[in-house]
């Protein structure tokens, strides 16, 4: 995991302004339809039922239905718009993570590192002891979008990589 973390904040570090405001646009339509997909766990009364739930159950869901790693693009949608000081709590969280089974190493005994708006898209899997079939349905209208902003952005990723590669070769 720590690999595809410092994979993504050196593609931040590295990113020419125009492809920063691409990621940036591509983030927030992402956003977007990570909204309407919260929105409809809020409307189906999930989130406030995993609210009230969770000093009893303890973050069952988040301990077991919370991804086990992130990808390079889930760390680079969650740390683009982060400082460096935010960043820096990220890596050493993943650092001193160890290997925890079936459980997220941003998830804190308080909740999730991130906050709810920076958290990656596949954290929207979250109510599995909640969610009947309504939500997957309503989330997987989606799914044709979410999975081209994501090729996007590996794009980017991979560009910004490559023009490291390129620079450091015509330096040498």
């Amino acid at each position: 995991m720590s690999t595809d973390l410092e994979t993504a904040l050196r593609a931040c570090k590295r990113m020419r302004p125009v492809s920063v405001r691409k990621a940036a646009r591509l983030i927030s339509d992402l956003g977007i339809i990570k909204k309407q997909i919260e929105g409809q766990a809020e409307v189906l009364g999930y989130s406030e039922r995993c609210r009230q739930a969770i000093e009893v159950c303890g973050g069952e869901c988040c301990v077991w239905h919370f991804p086990q790693t992130l990808t390079a693009v889930d760390f680079f949608i969650a740390v683009f718009d982060m400082t460096a000081d935010e960043r820096q709590v990220i890596v050493r969280l993943i650092q001193n993570s160890g290997n925890k089974r079936y459980q997220c190493p941003l998830l804190r005994k308080e909740g999730c590192t991130f906050a709810f708006q920076s958290r990656p898209m596949v954290c929207t899997s979250a109510f599995p002891c909640l969610a009947g079939g309504e939500y997957w349905v309503y989330k997987e209208r989606f799914r044709k979008d979410i999975d081209s902003i994501y090729t996007d952005i590996r794009r980017l990723l991979a560009i910004t990589g490559q023009e490291r590669s390129l620079h450091e070769d015509y330096r040498h």
